[in-house]
């Protein structure tokens, strides 16, 4: 029986394996990175709720309760703001697993009158509505989940 003597790699070949091994490593990080930029680009909105929002001045006082919604284009495209609205879950868990199914829904029809919708938000652009405060809408904030 003979027995094969073990392989010996030249010092060309370990400096050639060394090379491959980094261009290897550094082409998957780089093939995340770009992954990564694209599945980050595009438009994002940061919103914000503000309850119990009273107008003041004008002609006459308006004794109605305002919901203001504050949305900042915060993404590096600009988008457009088709409506404004609102779901209602009777349980925290149907809004998250059983996102489809909303107790009820609502659409705000004119939510600002200086910048009507649709409204083309550019990036960095800030949009403001309004919308009533209702007796339902505090009710269905207090008591389950509403979007």
């Amino acid at each position: 029986m003979t027995t094969a003597a073990p392989y010996v790699f030249t010092a060309n070949e370990l400096w050639t394996l060394g090379i491959a091994a980094y261009a290897a490593a550094v082409s998957t990080f780089v093939l995340g990175w770009d992954a990564y930029k694209w599945l980050a680009s595009g438009p994002k909105i940061d919103m914000s709720a503000s309850t119990g929002m009273k107008i003041l001045g004008g002609l006459e006082p308006d004794p109605k309760t305002y919901v203001s919604v504050t949305a900042w284009n915060v993404g590096d495209r600009p988008t457009t703001i088709t409506n404004l609205g609102g779901m209602y879950f009777d349980a925290w868990w149907r809004a998250y697993i059983l996102r489809r199914k909303p107790k009820e829904a609502f659409i705000i029809n004119q939510p600002s009158q200086a910048q009507r919708i649709p409204y083309r938000f550019d990036v960095g652009d800030q949009w403001i509505g309004l919308a009533d405060q209702t007796d339902g809408i505090v009710q269905m904030a207090r008591t389950d989940t509403c979007f």
